[in-house]
């Protein structure tokens, strides 16, 4: 026969002792853990870092590590972030429009939403998009974000590889394009054409 305080039924608490403990040690743990959760735009060396449930990524290509959210849509990134395409246009040399619309090459992330350079941690700082060759994805405009300054365009840059060119020879001093070989031949720099060098037989 059970003793009284042996009863399936006891009047006391299940919850006495080291159950009482594990469970307040637990809630502390948890509580620590969401005030801990990483922001875009923290600083990062793997995803896990960023997340781990695998909805944020680590982008280790810049500085530091930057927690971020992939092929992101306006209005779909965390509170105090926005999302920015990349790769809109082909290049960001003036005059290189792409010939065919839409940058084949366009990827989306969420950027953390910035007012000034003192919001965004060291080496970054607060710009629009279209400082580092973007676009904000959003229904609103006027959005900063931390971002890496650009470096900036080397001067005297082309735009030839955007328009393309003959690949011909260009024209000699005083004469044409047009003068350089006849009949499939192409001419010579010394003004002879090919094929002068005698006639076989």
């Amino acid at each position: 026969m059970l003793r009284s305080d042996d009863s399936a039924f006891s009047t006391g608490s299940p919850f006495s002792g080291w159950a009482l403990r594990a469970i307040c040690l637990a809630t502390v743990t948890a509580a620590l853990a969401l005030g801990c959760t990483p922001k875009i735009g923290d600083d990062c060396t793997v995803s896990t870092n960023c997340s781990s449930t695998g909805d944020r990524i680590c982008d280790v290509t810049q500085p530091g590590g930057y927690c971020t959210t992939f092929n992101c849509e306006p209005g779909g990134c965390p509170e105090d972030s926005v999302c920015v395409n990349f790769g809109t246009s082909l290049s960001p040399v003036p005059g290189c429009t792409p010939s065919q619309g839409n940058s084949p090459y366009k990827r989306s992330f969420c950027m953390a939403s910035c007012g000034e350079d003192s919001d965004c941690r060291g080496g970054y700082r607060c710009l629009a998009p279209t400082e580092f060759n973007a676009v904000l994805a959003e229904h609103s405009s006027g959005n900063k974000v931390c971002a890496v300054p650009p470096n900036p365009l080397p001067t005297g840059t082309s735009n030839q590889v955007c328009i393309g060119s003959d690949a011909g020879v260009g024209p000699a001093e005083g004469g044409s394009a047009s003068t350089a070989g006849a009949g499939g031949g192409s001419g010579t720099a010394e003004g002879g054409a090919a094929g002068d060098g005698g006639s076989g037989g």
